[in-house]
């Protein structure tokens, strides 16, 4: 097997993932399909209850033809696959490695609490370009980043290993999340959304090291989101000796 690109492409080639919502929009508009929005809500509440099946295995039944032919030529519904399961000691985290289709791979891990609650960590980026020194990701440098079917396909590979489904996701893996703003915006909808995943309001956190233009934007767009603030030191002089990116986001005025 040849080795995956240096670079990911900035718009992966189709087919593309079917959890991206705002892409299949894109998709029935550029074909001047005139959707009606509950075919769309019905098309993803009864995948979601089938599991993610393959699409030619999913039941179309009452779909116009149009939509089914739009759909099936141009999506599919895992664009990634689980490389690699790994299961800590202790029982309590189970590391998967995920392959994209370029052949990039990237981790998310499934963390369990004594509550019975279970907590899933995503990826966002292949990489990194905040080049934190501690950071193995971050000495990677930045590959590209996951597209926002991408992001949610790591819960689909999740919830295939539980009984009961993830509800509740930290944005903590690979990646500086607010760098892949729109796609991490469209992933966190598909986690909220009620057709999707209904993850409850205030169960998405997204961890940034402080990229303070977008944390505000977020704030104003996403505002069921949890922000969590990676600092890693307690002055500005230390954190920008281990955070390179800390020298243009300060903490101290």
């Amino acid at each position: 097997m040849s080795p995956p690109p240096l670079k990911r492409l900035r718009d992966p080639p189709p087919p593309y993932s079917v959890l991206d919502l705002p892409r299949l929009l894109r998709i029935f508009d550029e074909a001047d399909y005139e959707y009606r929005q509950y075919h769309v809500d019905d098309f993803y509440r009864r995948l979601h209850k089938a599991k993610y099946p393959s699409l030619d295995d999913f039941d179309f039944h009452s779909f116009p033809k149009t939509f089914i032919d739009l759909v099936k030529a141009n999506f599919v519904t895992s664009t990634s696959s689980v490389a690699s399961v790994h299961d800590s000691s202790d029982g309590m985290t189970t590391k998967l490695l995920v392959s994209l289709h370029d052949g990039h791979r990237v981790e998310s891990v499934i963390m369990r609490h004594d509550t019975g609650r279970q907590t899933l960590c995503v990826s966002s980026q292949v990489g990194c370009k905040m080049g934190c020194t501690f950071c193995a990701t971050g000495t990677m440098g930045i590959i590209g980043d996951l597209s926002a079917g991408e992001i949610l396909e790591q819960l689909v590979h999740a919830n295939r290993l539980l009984e009961e489904p993830i509800r509740n996701v930290v944005f903590m893996g690979m990646g500086e999340p607010l760098n892949n703003y729109l796609n991490v915006k469209a992933a966190v909808e598909g986690m909220h959304n009620t057709k999707q995943f209904g993850l409850g309001h205030g169960h998405v956190t997204v961890s940034t090291v402080g990229v303070t233009p977008l944390i505000r934007r977020l704030t104003r767009e996403m505002p069921h989101v949890n922000l969590a603030l990676s600092l890693h030191a307690p002055t500005q002089e230390l954190r920008s000796a281990i955070v390179p990116a800390a020298k243009a986001y300060k903490i101290e005025g």
